[in-house]
């Protein structure tokens, strides 16, 4: 997959304690694999099949996927704003492939 994009939507900021709602989007075709292209060769299976996410260097979610999550797979959950710090998504696809993007909240 040549590019890859993900929707992190979440509070810019918020209050020491505040639990706060992370949602993200990412586009990605989440190929189950063994059907068979115009050449006659069988696709192979290209998943995303986890998603790890940490806050301040942290680990806060972690999401193992499967051949049965939706194309452009959506996610949310929360997580407790306790200091300023960057959320980092990681995203794993079958073949060893990573994606990763940054968020930052701000504690107030």
């Amino acid at each position: 997959m040549a590019s890859f994009n993900a929707r992190i939507t979440m509070p810019a900021e918020a209050r020491a304690g505040e639990i706060v709602e992370i949602r993200v989007l990412v586009r990605h075709p989440m190929d189950r694999g063994g059907q068979v292209d115009s050449e006659g060769r069988v696709v192979p299976r290209k998943i995303l099949n986890r998603l790890t996410v940490t806050y301040a260097g942290e680990p806060v979610f972690r999401y193992d996927m499967h051949t049965g999550v939706s194309a452009n797979p959506f996610v949310s959950f929360t997580t407790r704003a306790v200091e300023t710090g960057d959320l980092t998504f990681e995203w794993r696809e079958d073949g060893g492939a990573t994606f990763t993007r940054t968020a930052r909240l701000v504690v107030t």
